[in-house]
């Protein structure tokens, strides 16, 4: 166990994460769009949507000229999910079951993604000249206390796309392998399959490049440019239509205005500091990080710039946006989650002192908290309670305060797992739209989706699952305690 590499460490720590925070579902219309059109293409091998899937008014469905439906997302998380939906094809007996397996697994991944991410800023953090101890110390900080980690319950796209711009980071600063500039060319190109918006990262990773690896770095990006251009041809007929929009014109009409720079101040301040959807309100421990900005600063000049250049890109882009928030029904800043760990970096800069231990584990409980209540209950009790929500007034309304409201939620539906009363308001069928089996009332109230603690292995106690599911859920999860634990009493000699 002393001599573990840091790569496996930070794998079994995803496994770990995974196993104990995970959701056991889906939470959000946009990953059950992308799991179904792995469903629909493994099923009939094309690409598109037909009419009774998705619901044109949430603006993430397209129609192209000879009526075609098409999602708005890229196809990489699509493509990620065929091995999974696979999986859950042997294991299942009809399509209903086929598609809510798969979704029970896909739950799982992006807490494995976080922790590697946690691993590539632990090698950066290296890679300019950190102590082992500062960077375990950066990368743990982030792991357990960063929106990264509550987030990552969610199943969304962000995290492959802040890996993939990790990735980029660490072979420009690499100089243990060689073609480092074409290695995190070809990384960001797989990234752009995921995100479009990974292309921002290329100005940072440029400045920050030498002259050799800048050519490379562009030469690998160029695969990825081709196939985001050739995937809009096909469905658009427009290489540079990506859909998005044709989806916002069909959800909100023409008066709406997408984009204005005069929207920046009020949505850059939303992005960073307001109740609903502020950086510094999910993710308090980045303090640390702005701490160590200065001497980092005058350290990693170069570095420094990029991480501003690659920050500000993202934050000014998103704020002209109308729709900079993701929606209130998303949790936090969700747009900007791939450069908060540069922002955390310069911590390697401060010096560690032992009164900030009991305010970092205060914060990593904090997280857990967050997680441990289907964020989307809060939403429905008050869309049911005003009949409807503005979303503005939600967002910076400081009785939404994240923590204070899965604080009252967490004690409302506690009894409830204890009750019995809980019960499935998913339909049998495979997932085409956003409907429950029951009322509204009805889900808020009794749906194990929304009344459960938010673990899979407590929603396997309130599904109608078998006895041998159950001990096996029992097994997986002391095993998964011995293996924190063991973990835990061998921290000191692992990072050594």
């Amino acid at each position: 166990m002393n001599k573990i590499r840091p790569i496996f460490l930070f794998l079994i720590i995803g496994v770990l994460l995974s196993t104990l925070f995970s959701s056991g579902q889906i939470e959000n219309p946009d990953t059950h769009l992308r799991l179904t059109q792995t469903r629909i293409f493994l099923e009939k091998h094309r690409l598109g949507l037909p009419n009774d899937v998705g619901e044109d008014f949430h603006g993430n469905i397209a129609i192209n000229q000879v009526g075609e439906r098409f999602m708005v997302y890229n196809l990489g998380q699509t493509l990620f999910f065929i091995p999974i939906y696979y999986l859950a094809e042997l294991t299942s007996d009809s399509e209903g079951d086929c598609y809510y397996t798969a979704a029970f697994l896909v739950s799982f991944v992006n807490l494995i993604i976080h922790s590697l991410c946690c691993f590539l800023l632990f090698r950066i953090a290296l890679s300019v000249g950190a102590s082992k101890n500062k960077s375990y110390f950066v990368a743990f900080v982030f792991c357990f206390t960063s929106y990264s980690f509550s987030f990552a319950q969610s199943t969304y796209e962000h995290h492959f796309e802040m890996f993939f711009i990790l990735a980029g980071y660490y072979f420009i600063l690499s100089n243990s392998t060689k073609n480092t500039g074409l290695l995190a060319g070809l990384l960001i190109a797989i990234g752009l399959i995921f995100r479009t918006t990974t292309v921002l990262v290329l100005p940072g990773l440029l400045l920050l490049a030498n002259n050799k690896q800048r050519l490379y770095l562009i030469l690998g990006v160029v695969p990825g440019l081709v196939t985001i251009l050739f995937y809009n041809y096909y469905r658009f007929s427009n290489p540079f239509e990506s859909g998005y929009n044709l989806a916002w014109h069909l959800a909100w009409g023409n008066s709406t205005v997408f984009w204005s720079l005069t929207s920046i101040p009020q949505n850059l301040f939303g992005f960073l500091l307001s109740p609903g959807k502020g950086l510094l309100i999910f993710s308090p421990t980045i303090i640390l990080g702005f701490l160590g900005m200065k001497r980092f600063w005058n350290k990693h000049n170069k570095f420094a710039l990029s991480i501003l250049v690659l920050s500000g890109l993202y934050l000014i882009l998103f704020s002209m946006n109308f729709a900079w928030h993701g929606s209130i029904w998303s949790f936090g800043p969700r747009y900007i989650l791939p450069i908060l760990p540069l922002i955390y970096l310069p911590m390697i800069e401060i010096n560690i002192k032992k009164c900030y231990y009991p305010l970092l584990i205060l914060a990593a409980f904090s997280q857990v908290l967050l997680m441990s209540v289907n964020y989307k209950r809060n939403l429905l009790e008050q869309n049911i309670r005003y009949h409807g929500i503005d979303e503005q007034q939600y967002i910076y309304n400081i009785d939404n305060i994240p923590y204070i409201v899965q604080i009252k939620q967490l004690i409302l539906i506690l009894p409830k797992n204890l009750s019995g009363i809980l019960v499935n308001d998913f339909p049998k069928s495979a997932w085409k739209k956003e409907i429950r089996a029951a009322s509204s009332d009805h889900v808020l109230n009794y749906s194990i989706e929304k009344n459960s603690v938010n673990f899979w292995w407590i929603r396997v106690f309130q599904w109608k699952t078998s006895l041998t599911e159950k001990t096996l859920t029992i097994f997986i999860l002391i095993s998964t305690i011995i293996g924190c634990f063991t973990i835990f009493k061998n921290a000191k000699k692992i990072i050594k």
